[in-house]
């Protein structure tokens, strides 16, 4: 399926190693990387896994994914790392530079382009992938699943109203929690013909992870301390450079569990991030930062809604990472059990480089539960 999906972008390796390929999306180049599935790990009955999208984070490629990738193509799953504007093997546009073309880095922009590359991929392997997308690339896998949520509603009268607040369309009782009440209830109206065309049409993906990602601001005034803060990390950027910036970054404490990586990983995940330009990297803070994102009420809202149709939702922290343990709580409180929230044991922010064993064995059992099963003789 790989060959059919993807235009060639470069040289293509092993099927261990992936091959690297690229996918045009209204001028831009987003650069993708591809695991073909093992031979040994076909399905019983010989129909193939649901195939996995994965997204990486900030200042990180494709190959962030290699080891996960690796485990899951060995158990019959087809994978596609891709990336975002600016990062690893896709240039800014179709020749281009970022500061000519800022609104390729745009969370929405890059949203709908991870969209049409779902429906490329749905297409191609006639069944809709499983979307996973790790910290900034949840955050653009987030703002996917709000433009698809958006599209479900379409036809109605709640459907053209723009949402804009978590005020206006999640009402919320007196502790100020999100009113979703029979949000996360099955929708069976959703199997009717009609309404399986809207769905696959506005949904191009079958099941929603994320890793270790934020769900937007609560209100207006933590939306402007966001912007302050990408701005300010954008400037910093551009005035030291992308060597003494990644020195800083890498220092944070959010990353301090990546320290017990070994050697090989470490100089990997530095490689990654000293590969990507200065530009590129500042206008990913400003156009596609935190402050870029719809606010909390109306994610958790979506992420309910598209759980209601039967697209399952899962959200992962690592147990070392206090930061996103608590917004697997929050998540967990305000969906209602709806979302699907996991704490993964001697793992931080970065489940997947951490514990790929276990981050594989998760994503496994989605696929399992997404994949068709063979008819019955």
């Amino acid at each position: 399926m790989a060959n059919e999906v993807l235009k060639k972008g470069g040289e293509v390796g092993s099927e261990v190693s992936g091959e690297t390929r690229s996918s045009d999306f209204e001028g831009m180049r987003f650069g993708v990387k591809a695991w073909r599935a093992s031979a040994s790990g076909v399905r019983e009955g010989g129909s193939p896994a649901v195939p996995i999208v994965l997204v990486h984070g900030f200042a990180q490629q494709a190959s962030t994914w290699d080891d996960t990738a690796r485990l899951l193509a060995d158990a019959g799953a087809e994978c596609f790392g891709f990336e975002l504007a600016g990062h690893g093997a896709g240039a800014c546009s179709a020749g281009g530079d970022p500061a000519k073309r800022s609104d390729f880095f745009d969370l929405r922009f890059q949203a709908r382009a991870l969209l049409a590359f779902c429906r490329v991929v749905a297409r191609d392997a006639g069944v809709a992938p499983v979307l996973v997308g790790y910290s900034m690339g949840g955050r653009v896998a987030l703002q996917a699943a709000c433009l698809a949520a958006d599209d479900l509603r379409g036809g109605d009268q709640f459907g053209r109203i723009s949402l804009r607040s978590s005020a206006a369309f999640a009402p919320c009782d007196r502790t100020g929690r999100l009113d979703v009440a029979g949000v996360g209830q099955r929708d069976t109206a959703a199997t009717s013909a009609g309404d399986a065309v809207r769905m696959s049409a506005a949904v191009p993906f079958s099941a929603l992870v994320l890793e270790s990602a934020g769900l937007g601001p609560v209100d207006d005034a933590a939306r402007e301390a966001l912007r302050e803060r990408n701005f300010a990390w954008a400037a910093r950027v551009r005035d030291e450079g992308v060597s003494a910036f990644m020195d800083w970054w890498a220092g944070l404490p959010l990353f301090e569990s990546q320290r017990n990586l070994d050697d090989d990983q470490r100089e990997r995940l530095r490689a990654g991030r000293l590969a990507n330009d200065t530009e590129s990297l500042a206008l990913s803070f400003e156009r596609a930062g935190a402050h870029a994102m719809p606010s909390q009420g109306e994610s958790i809202r979506a992420l309910c809604e598209l759980a209601a149709k039967g697209i399952p939702v899962s959200y992962l922290a690592g147990e070392l990472d206090a930061k996103y343990c608590k917004v697997a709580s929050t998540l967990q409180s305000e969906s209602q059990g709806a979302i699907s929230c996991c704490v993964v044991p001697a793992a931080g922010h970065s489940i997947h480089l951490e514990r790929p064993e276990a981050f594989g064995a998760i994503l496994e059992e989605v696929v399992e539960s997404c994949t068709p099963k063979p008819a019955a003789p």
